[in-house]
């Protein structure tokens, strides 16, 4: 007598390839989106680092007290790379860890525009901008020289003469 529960577990050959070929799809996208999510991390990390370093050197040259003081730690700290007039554009490079390192093996650039404006006899304006670009774009998420970070602020350095403080 037969067993009257009988299962078929006929399978054909046509199933299984489909059936692999929808994990292997599946695979594909997660492994992008992990992909992504990876590198877009890494750009969330840089911009917080640039952040700090870019309100750092701001600061430093809105405390100093004169402008020879903001040119004294810009000479100090960076390379000056062109002089026009009253405007001067001053450049810091990072590696991949964000230590300073040569032009050749640099990830990202730090450039410092200074502009002199309003000089008269109470005083002068410094115009800043400090900005921070990435050498290399991020992969699947960045182009070449995007900017990372980017600030501009201004600073007025009065004169105090004539009894005037």
């Amino acid at each position: 007598m037969k067993n009257k529960l009988s299962i078929n577990l006929e399978v054909s050959l046509v199933e299984i390839i489909l059936s692999i070929l929808i994990f292997a799809v599946a695979g594909v996208i997660m492994l992008t989106c992990f992909a992504y999510a990876n590198f877009t991390q890494v750009k969330a990390n840089d911009i917080t680092i640039a952040g700090n370093m870019v309100q750092t050197d701001s600061e430093m040259i809105r405390a100093s007290l004169s402008t020879e003081g903001a040119y004294e730690f810009l000479s100090k700290n960076y390379s000056l790379i062109h002089e026009i007039g009253k405007s001067r554009q001053y450049i810091r490079y990072f590696d991949k860890e964000w230590n300073p390192c040569s032009e050749d093996e640099d990830e990202y650039q730090m450039v410092t525009e200074v502009i002199e404006e309003n000089e008269d006899i109470e005083g002068s304006m410094l115009a800043i901008t400090i900005t921070v670009q990435k050498s290399r774009p991020y992969p699947f998420i960045g182009k070449p020289d995007e900017t990372v970070f980017s600030v501009e602020t201004k600073k007025f350095y009065p004169i105090f003469g004539n009894g005037r403080q």
